[in-house]
Protein backbone atom coordinates (compact mmCIF):
# COMPACT_ATOMS: atom_id res chain seq x y z
CA UNK A 1 0.00 0.00 0.00
CA UNK A 2 1.63 3.32 -0.96
CA UNK A 3 0.85 6.43 1.49
CA UNK A 4 -0.23 9.92 -0.10
CA UNK A 5 1.94 12.51 0.26
CA UNK A 6 -0.83 14.14 2.26
CA UNK A 7 -0.39 12.14 4.94
CA UNK A 8 -1.72 13.56 8.34
CA UNK A 9 1.54 11.13 9.41
CA UNK A 10 3.37 14.38 8.08
CA UNK A 11 1.37 16.73 9.97
CA UNK A 12 2.39 15.27 13.04
CA UNK A 13 5.99 15.03 12.57
CA UNK A 14 7.10 17.68 15.17
CA UNK A 15 5.18 15.74 17.70
CA UNK A 16 7.24 11.90 16.21
CA UNK A 17 10.67 13.99 16.85
CA UNK A 18 10.17 13.73 20.60
CA UNK A 19 9.34 10.26 20.68
CA UNK A 20 11.41 7.33 22.10
CA UNK A 21 11.52 3.54 23.37
CA UNK A 22 9.87 2.69 26.37
CA UNK A 23 9.44 -0.67 27.68
CA UNK A 24 11.07 -4.23 26.47
CA UNK A 25 9.91 -7.71 26.06
CA UNK A 26 11.62 -11.09 28.60
CA UNK A 27 12.04 -13.91 26.66
CA UNK A 28 8.78 -15.70 29.30
CA UNK A 29 6.53 -12.74 27.32
CA UNK A 30 3.79 -14.10 25.06
CA UNK A 31 5.20 -12.75 21.19
CA UNK A 32 3.10 -12.67 18.07
CA UNK A 33 5.75 -12.37 15.47
CA UNK A 34 4.99 -9.68 11.64
CA UNK A 35 6.52 -11.14 8.91
CA UNK A 36 8.57 -8.62 6.84
CA UNK A 37 7.83 -10.75 3.87
CA UNK A 38 4.59 -9.16 4.53
CA UNK A 39 5.36 -5.07 4.89
CA UNK A 40 3.18 -3.94 2.50
CA UNK A 41 3.24 0.40 3.58
CA UNK A 42 5.11 2.38 1.66
CA UNK A 43 5.60 6.31 1.26
CA UNK A 44 8.68 8.26 -0.52
CA UNK A 45 10.25 4.72 -0.89
CA UNK A 46 11.25 1.02 -2.27
CA UNK A 47 10.50 -2.30 -0.60
CA UNK A 48 12.41 -5.20 -1.76
CA UNK A 49 10.21 -8.07 0.00
CA UNK A 50 12.68 -10.88 -0.56
CA UNK A 51 15.72 -8.95 0.64
CA UNK A 52 13.84 -6.83 3.46
CA UNK A 53 15.29 -3.53 2.20
CA UNK A 54 14.12 -0.47 2.16
CA UNK A 55 15.44 2.83 0.26
CA UNK A 56 13.78 5.74 1.83
CA UNK A 57 14.45 8.25 -0.75
CA UNK A 58 13.12 11.69 1.35
CA UNK A 59 12.11 13.07 4.74
CA UNK A 60 9.75 11.54 6.52
CA UNK A 61 9.51 8.42 4.69
CA UNK A 62 7.40 5.38 6.06
CA UNK A 63 8.01 1.46 5.84
CA UNK A 64 5.97 -1.45 7.15
CA UNK A 65 2.13 -3.03 7.46
CA UNK A 66 -0.70 -1.75 6.82
CA UNK A 67 -3.72 -4.08 8.55
CA UNK A 68 -7.16 -2.14 7.68
CA UNK A 69 -9.07 0.66 8.05
CA UNK A 70 -12.45 -0.84 9.57
CA UNK A 71 -14.06 0.24 6.18
CA UNK A 72 -12.92 -1.86 3.97
CA UNK A 73 -10.55 -3.94 5.89
CA UNK A 74 -11.09 -4.62 9.48
CA UNK A 75 -8.28 -3.17 11.40
CA UNK A 76 -5.52 -5.30 13.58
CA UNK A 77 -6.58 -6.64 17.28
CA UNK A 78 -3.62 -6.70 19.58
CA UNK A 79 -5.49 -6.53 22.62
CA UNK A 80 -3.28 -9.55 24.22
CA UNK A 81 -0.13 -7.19 23.57
CA UNK A 82 1.03 -4.56 25.30
CA UNK A 83 4.52 -3.26 23.45
CA UNK A 84 5.82 -3.93 19.86
CA UNK A 85 9.55 -4.47 18.91
CA UNK A 86 10.98 -3.86 15.63
CA UNK A 87 14.89 -4.32 14.89
CA UNK A 88 16.36 -3.10 12.01
CA UNK A 89 19.81 -3.80 10.41
CA UNK A 90 22.23 -2.49 7.81
CA UNK A 91 21.48 1.21 8.24
CA UNK A 92 22.99 3.21 5.06
CA UNK A 93 23.17 6.87 5.58
CA UNK A 94 23.99 10.13 6.94
CA UNK A 95 22.83 11.23 10.44
CA UNK A 96 19.87 8.80 10.24
CA UNK A 97 16.93 9.34 12.95
CA UNK A 98 14.43 6.37 12.95
CA UNK A 99 10.94 6.36 14.96
CA UNK A 100 8.61 3.51 15.27
CA UNK A 101 4.98 4.39 15.05
CA UNK A 102 1.24 2.60 16.09
CA UNK A 103 -1.73 4.49 14.10
CA UNK A 104 -4.89 3.26 15.63
CA UNK A 105 -8.70 3.31 13.26
CA UNK A 106 -9.83 4.79 17.15
CA UNK A 107 -8.31 7.52 18.16
CA UNK A 108 -5.65 10.43 16.16
CA UNK A 109 -3.08 9.39 18.82
CA UNK A 110 0.25 7.94 17.60
CA UNK A 111 2.08 5.86 19.79
CA UNK A 112 5.97 6.64 18.86
CA UNK A 113 9.45 5.20 20.00
CA UNK A 114 12.82 5.54 18.64
CA UNK A 115 16.10 4.19 20.22
CA UNK A 116 20.33 4.52 19.03
CA UNK A 117 21.89 3.53 16.43
CA UNK A 118 24.91 1.71 17.00
CA UNK A 119 27.16 -0.06 13.85
CA UNK A 120 24.24 0.31 11.64
CA UNK A 121 22.00 -1.36 13.55
CA UNK A 122 19.18 -0.43 16.02
CA UNK A 123 16.02 -1.99 17.95
CA UNK A 124 12.79 0.41 18.51
CA UNK A 125 10.23 -0.80 21.42
CA UNK A 126 7.04 1.43 21.89
CA UNK A 127 3.99 1.09 24.19
CA UNK A 128 0.51 0.07 22.50
CA UNK A 129 -1.89 2.86 23.52
CA UNK A 130 -4.54 0.47 25.59
CA UNK A 131 -7.36 2.03 25.01
CA UNK A 132 -6.98 0.92 20.77
CA UNK A 133 -4.65 -1.60 20.90
CA UNK A 134 -7.73 -3.72 19.45
CA UNK A 135 -8.17 -1.45 16.52
CA UNK A 136 -4.41 -1.26 14.82
CA UNK A 137 -4.70 0.40 11.37
CA UNK A 138 -0.69 0.41 10.50
CA UNK A 139 2.77 0.15 12.11
CA UNK A 140 5.67 1.41 10.06
CA UNK A 141 9.28 2.92 10.68
CA UNK A 142 9.85 6.43 9.70
CA UNK A 143 13.12 7.60 9.49
CA UNK A 144 13.83 12.04 9.21
CA UNK A 145 16.00 11.50 6.18
CA UNK A 146 17.08 9.26 2.98
CA UNK A 147 18.44 6.21 4.05
CA UNK A 148 18.59 2.18 3.48
CA UNK A 149 18.01 -0.45 6.24
CA UNK A 150 16.99 -4.25 6.18
CA UNK A 151 13.50 -4.78 8.12
CA UNK A 152 14.19 -7.19 10.89
CA UNK A 153 12.69 -9.47 13.79
CA UNK A 154 9.51 -7.66 14.96
CA UNK A 155 6.73 -8.44 17.39
CA UNK A 156 4.15 -7.78 19.62
CA UNK A 157 4.81 -9.06 23.16
CA UNK A 158 3.08 -8.35 26.41
CA UNK A 159 4.28 -6.52 29.28
CA UNK A 160 7.13 -7.23 31.55
CA UNK A 161 6.67 -6.48 35.19
CA UNK A 162 9.26 -4.72 37.25
CA UNK A 163 10.97 -5.21 41.11
CA UNK A 164 11.67 -1.93 43.50
CA UNK A 165 12.78 0.99 41.57
CA UNK A 166 16.43 2.26 43.31
CA UNK A 167 17.93 5.89 42.83
CA UNK A 168 20.67 6.24 40.77
CA UNK A 169 23.64 8.75 41.96
CA UNK A 170 23.80 11.84 39.23
CA UNK A 171 25.73 14.59 39.16
CA UNK A 172 24.36 17.36 36.86
CA UNK A 173 22.29 15.28 34.92
CA UNK A 174 25.38 13.07 34.59
CA UNK A 175 25.50 9.07 35.42
CA UNK A 176 28.42 7.07 36.04
CA UNK A 177 28.04 3.70 33.88
CA UNK A 178 29.18 2.18 37.23
CA UNK A 179 25.26 2.76 38.19
CA UNK A 180 24.54 0.41 36.02
CA UNK A 181 26.62 -2.79 37.50
CA UNK A 182 24.49 -5.63 37.75
CA UNK A 183 21.57 -5.29 36.19
CA UNK A 184 20.35 -6.71 33.10
CA UNK A 185 19.89 -4.89 29.71
CA UNK A 186 15.66 -5.67 30.18
CA UNK A 187 16.06 -3.04 33.41
CA UNK A 188 14.22 0.02 33.17
CA UNK A 189 15.60 3.86 34.14
CA UNK A 190 12.97 6.13 34.40
CA UNK A 191 14.83 9.83 34.68
CA UNK A 192 12.08 12.15 36.49
CA UNK A 193 11.38 15.61 36.72
CA UNK A 194 8.88 18.52 37.07
CA UNK A 195 7.44 20.75 35.10
CA UNK A 196 4.99 23.55 35.16
CA UNK A 197 2.44 24.90 31.82
CA UNK A 198 0.95 22.72 28.95
CA UNK A 199 2.93 21.15 26.37
CA UNK A 200 0.81 22.80 22.61
CA UNK A 201 1.68 23.08 19.10
CA UNK A 202 0.01 25.33 16.70
CA UNK A 203 -1.97 23.30 14.25
CA UNK A 204 -2.18 23.62 10.18
CA UNK A 205 -5.46 25.44 10.83
CA UNK A 206 -3.43 28.06 13.18
CA UNK A 207 -5.55 27.20 16.22
CA UNK A 208 -3.21 26.02 19.39
CA UNK A 209 -3.33 21.80 19.85
CA UNK A 210 -2.89 19.73 22.90
CA UNK A 211 0.51 17.64 22.47
CA UNK A 212 -1.25 15.11 24.06
CA UNK A 213 1.38 14.85 26.93
CA UNK A 214 4.37 14.85 24.81
CA UNK A 215 7.62 16.21 26.80
CA UNK A 216 11.12 16.91 25.49
CA UNK A 217 14.32 15.34 26.43
CA UNK A 218 17.30 13.09 25.46
CA UNK A 219 20.27 11.36 27.04
CA UNK A 220 23.20 11.01 25.55
CA UNK A 221 26.60 9.42 25.97
CA UNK A 222 29.51 11.10 28.00
CA UNK A 223 32.13 9.82 25.76
CA UNK A 224 30.12 11.32 22.30
CA UNK A 225 30.48 15.27 24.02
CA UNK A 226 34.21 14.98 24.41
CA UNK A 227 35.12 12.97 21.21
CA UNK A 228 32.45 14.06 19.06
CA UNK A 229 30.97 11.19 17.72
CA UNK A 230 28.27 9.25 16.63
CA UNK A 231 25.35 11.66 17.26
CA UNK A 232 23.02 9.14 16.27
CA UNK A 233 23.41 7.31 19.47
CA UNK A 234 21.31 9.92 21.27
CA UNK A 235 17.82 8.75 22.62
CA UNK A 236 15.23 11.39 22.41
CA UNK A 237 12.91 10.83 24.89
CA UNK A 238 8.66 10.70 25.39
CA UNK A 239 7.02 11.90 28.72
CA UNK A 240 5.61 9.34 30.30
CA UNK A 241 2.44 10.25 32.36
CA UNK A 242 3.35 13.88 34.18
CA UNK A 243 6.69 13.64 35.27
CA UNK A 244 8.54 10.62 33.74
CA UNK A 245 10.82 9.62 30.91
CA UNK A 246 11.79 5.91 30.66
CA UNK A 247 13.92 3.78 28.66
CA UNK A 248 15.52 0.83 28.63
CA UNK A 249 19.15 0.04 30.22
CA UNK A 250 19.78 -2.30 27.29
CA UNK A 251 19.37 0.85 25.05
CA UNK A 252 21.84 2.78 27.22
CA UNK A 253 24.26 -0.04 27.05
CA UNK A 254 23.74 -0.15 23.77
CA UNK A 255 24.29 3.39 23.02
CA UNK A 256 27.29 3.81 25.26
CA UNK A 257 28.79 0.58 24.02
CA UNK A 258 30.06 0.07 27.70
CA UNK A 259 31.09 -3.68 27.36
CA UNK A 260 34.80 -4.07 28.83
CA UNK A 261 34.71 -0.15 29.98
CA UNK A 262 36.61 0.76 32.88
CA UNK A 263 33.55 2.60 34.63
CA UNK A 264 34.48 6.30 33.96
CA UNK A 265 32.29 6.44 31.01
CA UNK A 266 28.02 7.61 31.84
CA UNK A 267 25.31 9.57 30.10
CA UNK A 268 24.12 12.84 30.66
CA UNK A 269 20.33 13.81 30.28
CA UNK A 270 18.41 17.00 30.18
CA UNK A 271 14.98 18.29 30.07
CA UNK A 272 14.17 21.62 28.47
CA UNK A 273 11.00 23.95 27.63
CA UNK A 274 8.89 23.37 25.02
CA UNK A 275 5.35 24.70 23.96
CA UNK A 276 4.30 26.63 26.82
CA UNK A 277 5.95 24.30 29.44
CA UNK A 278 7.70 26.26 31.94
CA UNK A 279 9.86 25.66 35.22
CA UNK A 280 11.18 22.29 34.03
CA UNK A 281 13.81 20.85 36.27
CA UNK A 282 15.19 17.51 36.82
CA UNK A 283 14.20 15.71 39.83
CA UNK A 284 16.37 12.34 39.95
CA UNK A 285 16.79 8.86 37.65
CA UNK A 286 16.08 5.79 39.02
CA UNK A 287 16.44 2.05 37.72
CA UNK A 288 14.49 -1.45 38.34
CA UNK A 289 15.01 -4.47 37.52
CA UNK A 290 12.75 -6.91 35.31
CA UNK A 291 11.40 -9.37 36.75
Amino acid sequence: MKRSEKSPVIKVALLIVMASSLVGCSSSVKKHALNPDQANLTWRGDYEPTTHRMTYKGEWAGCGWWFGDDSVKPSADFSEYDQLVVSVDNIVGDSVKLFLNVRYTTTDEISSGTAPIVDGRSTMRVDLNPDNKSHVLEIYVMSQSPCELTLGESYMCGAVKYGKARELKSFGGFIDVSEFKGYSDDALVSFNFSAEGEMTYVAESGAIEPMKNWGIGKIYSSADIAENVCPARQIILKQLGEQSFTCLLGDIRYMLDIEGDDGRRGLYWKVWTGGHLTAVNMINATISEAE
